[in-house]
């Protein structure tokens, strides 16, 4: 008997667990996240996550560590192969400022596209012209 109840409380549980892990309208997941390193000795490093918000668009979230307090700094998606040539074409989408080290956004670009390989987050010290970058995550494919 107490086998019985045993196995009925493991699969309820793994039925539950199953449950839970499936996404439903509006719930972003756990999202594909990437690490975004620092440029020009900034010391701001952090994470840019990917998340599904339907078929042609993403939801972009960035955190980053070490940014300067209360100060507005730009963030942009580049077309590249690495963040060493993000610069050539300008910005492909323009997210949100990045305020107290946050940035979220959606962009109009599929999440498997911007996990191409060919994309890189680009974060910069302010949000006026003539920036320099301080942050870059190269968005690569692959298991997150």
């Amino acid at each position: 008997m107490k086998r019985h109840v045993v196995a009925a409380l493991a699969a309820a549980l793994l039925t539950t667990a199953a449950a839970s892990a499936q996404s439903y309208p509006g719930d972003p997941g756990t999202g594909v996240e990437r690490g975004i390193e620092q440029v020009n000795n900034s010391g701001q490093v952090g994470t840019a996550t990917l998340f599904h918000a339907g078929p042609s668009a993403t939801r972009v979230l960035v955190v980053l560590h070490g940014a300067p307090p209360g100060r507005a700094q730009s963030v942009r998606i580049y077309r590249g192969q690495s963040c060493e040539d993000f610069a050539p074409g300008g910005p492909t989408h323009f997210l949100n400022d990045l305020k107290n080290g946050t940035s979220s956004s959606t962009v109009k670009l599929p999440e498997e596209k911007l996990l191409s390989g060919n994309y890189n987050v680009v974060v910069f010290s302010t949000n006026r012209a003539g920036a320099g970058a301080t942050a870059c995550g190269h968005l690569y494919p692959g298991a997150g």
